[in-house]
């Protein structure tokens, strides 16, 4: 393995300083630990999924899809089902 030059010595070091500056901020570490919860959820769903369960299907709280009512009218004619594509008129 060959040593890193000092320009990525350089850049390892500001990076793990932006880290700590991150880390020492209230907001930073609000991410840092819903990041970590979120990791250590991942063996449990992946289980879960092994099993064959869909884990998040049942959690109304991940569900963001809107309900959209449906509207049945009864005026217009039934459809075929597929579409019939003719020449257009000249």
């Amino acid at each position: 393995m060959s040593p890193m030059g000092s320009g990525g010595v350089v850049t390892l070091a500001v990076v793990l300083l932006v880290a700590v500056v991150a880390l020492l901020s209230p907001a930073g570490r609000r991410v840092a630990t819903s990041a970590l919860g979120s990791v250590g959820r991942w063996p449990a769903l992946i289980r879960a999924e092994l099993r064959g369960k869909a884990p998040l299907s049942d959690d109304p709280r991940g569900d963001t899809t809107p309900d959209i009512p449906v509207v049945a009218d009864e005026s217009l004619p039934p459809t075929r089902g597929l579409p019939q594509v003719g020449r257009p008129r000249r």
